[in-house]
């Protein structure tokens, strides 16, 4: 009888830099990320039920005449009208499949009350995936992006791709708020993404919206869609009554938490924002999953998100 599988909790990043030693130290946690055994595992009011991932996508190889009893959708009419004969399209499996590493690094995510800047760990994760993807041969994509500016790395096989990807990560640094910048990367995303590949969106998703999910829509029509939120404890619910002092850059304020009804409506608030979040991923069928700053062990979550924790070995 296969016994559970024990994951370390050491090798995630503690503090407010992403450092590049780091995200390559997490390839030891590789091997209890085994993604080509995923499943999707989808929560809505009723609980959770878990469905397969697409697998790899499908390669275009070669056209030929068409014979009897060939799928007619597969029907190549441009060589079809050209010659007068009929010709159908094949298709090969592809052998690597498109891991698309989606990461936000807007101000936004620079931004903690525990363990690491919800930017460093987004950092973790998209290394830990991008490790992962590696491991199984997988082609590994990505699309960094934060208030400014935008790094699209189109996928490729190889160690090289990856460790360019991991310097890149290391290499961003916060800038002043884009008003739409979310809905900017979405419509981007959408239009890069090629069918077949396994999509990762590693993100707050501060100012997601409508837009957002119909950009999104059109992408997991064709590819599979996982959300990874990342999220501070603060965000949630204010601290003890009291009178805080918070800085941002050079700005320093006050916070007084002593106020019921403030604390009430702030958590209120992101309950709402966070039901909204959980109804818009339910209708486009991709899992959210959740990890926090104050997470001791983030694999541990990512594995249970994304339907990996049935035991056995990797």
């Amino acid at each position: 009888m296969n016994q559970p599988l024990q994951t370390p909790v050491t090798g995630f990043t503690d503090g407010a830099e992403i450092r590049p030693a780091a995200l390559v130290g997490l390839r030891a946690l590789a091997r209890f990320l085994p993604l080509h055994r995923q499943r999707k595992i989808l929560n809505d009011l009723s609980g959770s039920h878990a469905s397969a991932i697409r697998g790899r996508g499908l390669d275009y190889a070669e056209v030929r005449a068409y014979q009897p009893g060939d799928d007619i959708r597969s029907m190549d009419w441009r060589v079809t009208a050209r010659t007068g004969d009929a010709h159908i399209k094949v298709f090969r499996e592809e052998k690597e499949r498109p891991v698309m590493l989606v990461c936000d690094l807007r101000g936004s995510m620079y931004f903690a009350t525990r363990r690491a800047f919800k930017s460093v760990l987004a950092a973790d994760l998209t290394a830990l995936l991008g490790w992962a993807a590696l491991e199984h041969g997988d082609r590994i994509g990505a699309l960094l992006f934060s208030d400014d500016h935008e790094t699209d790395l189109r996928p490729k096989t190889g160690r090289r791709q990856l460790l360019h990807l991991l310097s890149t990560l290391a290499e961003n640094r916060p800038a002043e708020p884009v008003a739409g910048r979310m809905q900017q990367i979405c419509r981007h995303l959408r239009r890069v993404v090629r069918p077949g590949s396994a999509v990762y969106f590693i993100s707050d998703f501060s100012g997601y919206d409508e837009d957002c999910e119909r950009q999104l829509f059109s992408l997991t029509q064709h590819s599979d869609l996982i959300a990874i939120q990342v999220s501070d404890p603060l965000e949630a619910e204010l601290p003890p009554p009291g009178v805080y002092g918070i800085s941002h850059g050079d700005q320093k304020r006050l916070l007084d938490t002593s106020d019921r009804n403030l604390r009430s409506r702030y958590h209120d608030d992101y309950r709402q924002r966070q039901q909204t979040l959980q109804r818009s991923m339910n209708r486009l069928r991709a899992p959210l999953i959740p990890v926090s700053t104050a997470d001791q062990d983030p694999l541990a979550l990512l594995r249970a998100g994304l339907g990996l924790t049935s035991g056995g070995q990797p």
